[in-house]
């Protein structure tokens, strides 16, 4: 659903997270008691805690943080953290597909440099990128990483 919601809106709705997030905790409590309250709250704040600068940054929507939070309350905490590890690797594979397709890799190595070198003048981290642009070739739906970055980690969890 947050897929089909990010590639028509570019926008997670949060009626799409927030019944996932409350069926993660109840689930949880029900199985593992009090415990699984905590399970379903860590699982919820470590992709915040540790996604936070992406955001900040202006690389990462925050729709994709709670995405990764709703998942996090279902499935626990480790899951979440290699989720967001296997979202990242996917990520970058799409990344350079896209690359390759647009050949568009002295532009995008270009804005990146220009990037730096900016951090570096204003002797700050400045935001990466300015999300109202869609269309400009070097963004794509982080959502369709996160989908693979879930199902490389179902497929570990039922084969490990």
């Amino acid at each position: 659903l947050s897929l089909i919601s990010d590639i028509k809106t570019y926008k997670i709705k949060n009626y799409i997270i927030l019944p996932f997030i409350l069926f993660g905790m109840i689930i949880n409590c029900i199985i593992y008691g009090s415990r699984g309250a905590l399970i379903s709250l860590w699982g919820m704040a470590a992709p915040v805690f540790i996604l936070f600068v992406f955001y900040a940054l202006r690389m990462l929507g925050a729709g994709d943080i709670k995405l990764f939070s709703a998942i996090g309350a279902i499935m626990g905490i480790k899951f979440v953290l290699y989720s967001i590890a296997f979202s990242f690797i996917a990520g970058g594979g799409i990344a350079l597909v896209i690359l390759s397709i647009n050949r568009d890799w002295k532009n995008r190595m270009s804005y990146l440099f220009n990037y730096f070198k900016c951090c570096f003048l204003a002797n700050s981290l400045l935001p990466y990128t300015d999300f109202d642009g869609k269309k400009d070739g070097g963004k794509f739906h982080f959502t369709l990483a996160i989908a693979c970055g879930v199902i490389v980690s179902q497929i570990c969890r039922v084969l490990l």
